[in-house]
């Protein structure tokens, strides 16, 4: 195998929070936290001066910590959670409880209410990195899979003032804009993120699901939920308030792959979810998805106390099924030169790739210099960056390109 070196580096805010005999249920970190503008944006949790996406992610979990919840924005916002130990993909069973702010229009009726469905990804450990790599996500496939606009991307502009409304465009040729509303008179635009002109987010447009029911001079729009599949979509407790609402649950077997093939998986490490509904819906603004907690829902309780069933155990033959399948990574793209992947093993530092036939690669750091070039030949290979300095470089190899931060 040829040698050639590169870390995937991602910040982890967020203080691991265990110690106790009983493994906690609820999620114990916060890796990343990333709104798209949004009417509750630096109030939930509340940005101030001096705090950077680290210290905004420290906020989030805090906040979701104490049963406050947190806004992801409007489309594609997005907040990435780990857990202490691994939540079983248990047969037949909902595996994952996330609690949002979702309510019907009384307690024996889907019909109206409000629902701000945010989209979820769940990724396994593959590399046992203790990090989400991007190689290893796979989509939850919800009731609203097939009707949904797939590659989906969105960008926002950031406005001249903290009071303008927020403009912005996809790739489908429609434009709109986040309205500033009275009542909301902080920054909409994330002020840790201010030094940006654009943010732009990619993934699954789910449909509308605001209907004005109201007349032209009263408008009134009921926010409905989805079926299944969803977070922030279904209320949090059953009709009767004795336990979690299994419509909020989430069953790992709804996995997909990029290409919408079923995936089979042992269980989850890590959990994104991002808004999934671009809307607009008149007086009470954008479609914004809330998260108070992310929990494994395969639990137990001592009192009010909750804490992860151990007698639930990972399928061994489902995890060997798994890796020997996805060990590369489930959700790294296929692309020419049959089938080429990608894979960064984070504890050494290399990239590996095998190719099929001759492919030129090439490294280039954030000033644009070409740091590496080189043909590589048909065959395994290994590229080692331990030795360059620390910072965010572009590789390209053939038509594949990814940006990767070396510590």
């Amino acid at each position: 195998m040829k040698k050639i070196n590169l870390a995937f580096f991602l910040l982890i805010a967020g203080t691991v929070v265990s110690g106790a005999q009983n493994v906690s249920p609820v999620h114990n970190r916060v890796f990343d936290y990333v709104p798209a503008p949004g009417q509750f944006i630096n109030a939930l949790p509340e940005w101030e001066e001096g705090d950077d996406a680290a210290a905004m992610a420290q906020k989030a979990y805090d906040a979701m910590s104490n049963e406050e919840m947190i806004s992801l924005g409007a489309y594609g916002g997005y907040v990435t959670v780990g857990f202490e130990k691994t939540i079983v993909n248990a047969e037949g069973k909902r595996d994952i409880f996330i609690e949002g702010n979702a309510f019907y229009a009384n307690a024996s009726t889907r019909v109206g209410g409000s629902a701000e469905p945010g989209v979820v990804l769940v990724a396994y450990d593959i590399n046992k990195n203790g990090r989400p790599d991007d190689n290893e996500w796979f989509e939850i496939a919800g009731s609203e899979y097939n009707n949904s606009i797939h590659g989906y991307e969105i960008t926002y502009t950031r406005p001249a003032s903290d009071t303008d409304d927020i403009a912005w465009k996809d790739n489908q040729g429609n434009t709109g804009k986040v309205c500033y509303l009275p009542y909301n008179k902080q920054p909409y635009w994330p002020q840790w993120l201010r030094d940006k002109a654009e943010l732009t987010f990619r993934g699954m447009r789910l449909p509308d699901n605001g209907k004005d029911i109201g007349t032209p001079d009263a408008p009134f729009f009921k926010l409905e939920s989805f079926d299944y599949g969803y977070a922030d979509n279904h209320p949090n407790w059953n009709s009767d308030n004795t336990d979690y609402n299994e419509d909020a649950k989430i069953d790992i077997d709804w996995a997909v792959d990029r290409n919408g093939n079923a995936v089979k998986m042992p269980g989850v490490d890590f959990v994104r979810i991002y808004t999934g509904v671009n809307q607009s819906n008149g007086w009470i603004g954008e479609n914004s998805t809330e998260v108070i907690r992310v929990m494994n829902a395969h639990i137990k309780r001592d009192g009010r106390n909750e804490y992860v069933d151990e007698s639930v155990k990972i399928d061994e033959k489902v995890l060997a099924d798994f890796l020997a399948k996805y060990g590369e990574g489930g959700s790294v793209e296929d692309i020419a030169n049959d089938n080429l992947r990608l894979y960064f093993d984070c504890r050494s530092g290399m990239l590996s790739f095998t190719l099929t036939a001759p492919a030129f690669v090439q490294i280039y750091d954030m000033s644009g210099r070409q740091v590496y070039a080189g043909q590589a030949g048909v065959g395994a290979h290994e590229m080692n960056m331990n030795a360059y300095p620390s910072g965010l470089y572009i590789v390209k190899v053939h038509d594949k390109t990814l940006k990767l931060m070396k510590k």
